[in-house]
C-alpha cells in the first residue's frame, strides 16, 4: 500500500511537472504570438505611415519643414527673383544662382539667420512637374548684398540631407525628372513668395550617324522679353535672348554646334527712325546649342553723330524692332517715356501688379520690355 501511494505521488508530481512544462511552453507560445501580432500590426502602421508619407510628397510636402519664421516687416517690399537671373539660371539643367530681393535676414524673435545652421529652413525651392509634386532643394544663403537687400540662392558648399538621403550636386539636374512643364516655388523661411513656370524638352535625331541622338531644351519667356539697361559708361544698352535648337548646324564639321546669326535693331521714336545699333552693318551672335545667352548693344543716333545716353532719354513714344537672321518677322517691342523716365511694363510695376509672386523683378536697372505679339 505503502508503495502504491509513492507511485501515486510520483505519477502526480510527473503530471503536474508535465503540466507546468506544458504550460508554460503554451504561455511562451501565447507571447510570441503575441509579440508576432504587435510585429505585424507595427510592420503594418510602418507600410501605411509610409503609403501616407508618399501621398504626402507627391501632393506638396514630403519631408519639407514648416520653415524659420521670419520677419517680413524688414523691408517695405515684397520679395521677388530678378528676371534675369531667372534666365540664366534656369537654362543650364539646373536650378540655382538665383538673385532674389528683399529677403528677410533676421526672425520674428529678432535672431539673425546663420546661412549655415538655419539652412535647412531657410532657402529653398520646391519643384513641380505637370502640377505634380517632385521634391525641393535647399539653397546656402550666404552672399548678401546691396545693403542686405539682395540674396543670392546659391547651391550649398557641401552636401546635406533631404528626407534621411544626402543630396548634392547630381541631385539638382531637373533633366533627371525627364521632359514636361516646371513650376518653380520659391520659399523663404515658411513664406512662398515666387513661382516661375518654364518647359522642359527632350528633342531627339533621326540620323545614325549623328554624333548626338538626343538632347535636352528649356523653354520659357527668354523669346517673349527683352531689357533696356544702364551701361557703365551711361549708355542705353537693348539685351534680349538667344538659343538654337538644331543637332548639327554646321553640315560640314558636326563638332562645331554654336550657330552665327546675324541681327540689326531699329529704335523709332513718335514713329520716325531715331537710332540704330552701334557699329557698321549686322552685328553677329555666336548662338549656343540648347542654351540661352543674351546679346547686347548700344545705340547710335540717325543722322547726328553721338550715342544715346540713358539720361537723354526724352518723353515720347518707342518702338524697337528687332530683326534676327532666321525669322520670318522682326521682334517689335514698345515703352514710353513719361517725366524723363521709362514707364514701366505693368508687370514690372509695383503699383500695377497684382501678383507679388509673378512680379517681372528687374530692381533699378532692368526695364523689361514685352514682345508684341
Amino acid at each position: 500500500m505503502k508503495k502504491r501511494a509513492i507511485l501515486l505521488g510520483l505519477v502526480l508530481c510527473s503530471v503536474v511537472t508535465t503540466n507546468a512544462q506544458l504550460l508554460n511552453k503554451l504561455n511562451k507560445a501565447k507571447n510570441t504570438a503575441n509579440q508576432a501580432s504587435e510585429v505585424v500590426e507595427t510592420v503594418e502602421k510602418g507600410k501605411e505611415a509610409v503609403k501616407k508619407g508618399d501621398k504626402s510628397k507627391k501632393g506638396g510636402g514630403g519631408g519639407f519643414s514648416a520653415g524659420l519664421k521670419l520677419d517680413w516687416t524688414q523691408f517695405k517690399q515684397t520679395p521677388a527673383i530678378t528676371m534675369s537671373s531667372l534666365l540664366y539660371g534656369t537654362t543650364a539643367g539646373t536650378i540655382n544662382s538665383y538673385t532674389a530681393t528683399f529677403i528677410p535676414n533676421k526672425t520674428v524673435s529678432g535672431k539673425t539667420v546663420n546661412a549655415f545652421s538655419d539652412q535647412s529652413e531657410y532657402l529653398r525651392i520646391k519643384v513641380f512637374k505637370n502640377n505634380q509634386y517632385m521634391n525641393y532643394f535647399e539653397y546656402s544663403g550666404d552672399q548678401v548684398f546691396d545693403d542686405g537687400k539682395k540674396t543670392k540662392f546659391n547651391e550649398p558648399s557641401s552636401r546635406y540631407q533631404r528626407d534621411g538621403e544626402w543630396v548634392g550636386h547630381s541631385e539638382s539636374f531637373i533633366t533627371d525628372w525627364g521632359p514636361g512643364n516646371y513650376r518653380l516655388d520659391f520659399y523663404a523661411g515658411d513664406k512662398m513668395f515666387y513661382s516661375f513656370d518654364f518647359e522642359l524638352v527632350k528633342l531627339t535625331n533621326n540620323d545614325a550617324y549623328a554624333a548626338m541622338n538626343e538632347m535636352y531644351v528649356v523653354r520659357g519667356p527668354w523669346n517673349n522679353f527683352a531689357y533696356l539697361n544702364h551701361a557703365d559708361t551711361g549708355n542705353l544698352l537693348f539685351g534680349f535672348y538667344l538659343t538654337h535648337e538644331e543637332f548639327m548646324p554646321n553640315p560640314s564639321n558636326s563638332r562645331k554646334t554654336n550657330k552665327s546669326v546675324k541681327w540689326s535693331v531699329n529704335m523709332f521714336k513718335d514713329n520716325k527712325l531715331y537710332a540704330q545699333h552701334y557699329g557698321n552693318g549686322p552685328n553677329t551672335a555666336q548662338v549656343e546649342q540648347a542654351k540661352w545667352n543674351e546679346n547686347q548693344c548700344a545705340f547710335k543716333l540717325v543722322g547726328k553723330p553721338g550715342e544715346i545716353k540713358f539720361a537723354d532719354l526724352t518723353d515720347g513714344s518707342y518702338r524697337i524692332e528687332l530683326t534676327v537672321e532666321g525669322e520670318a518677322k522682326p521682334r517689335i517691342y514698345k515703352f514710353t517715356v513719361k517725366d524723363k523716365k521709362i514707364v514701366l511694363i505693368p508687370e514690372q510695376d509695383r503699383s500695377k501688379n497684382t501678383d507679388p509672386t509673378r512680379l517681372i523683378e528687374g530692381w533699378n536697372d532692368y526695364f523689361w520690355l514685352k514682345l508684341e505679339k
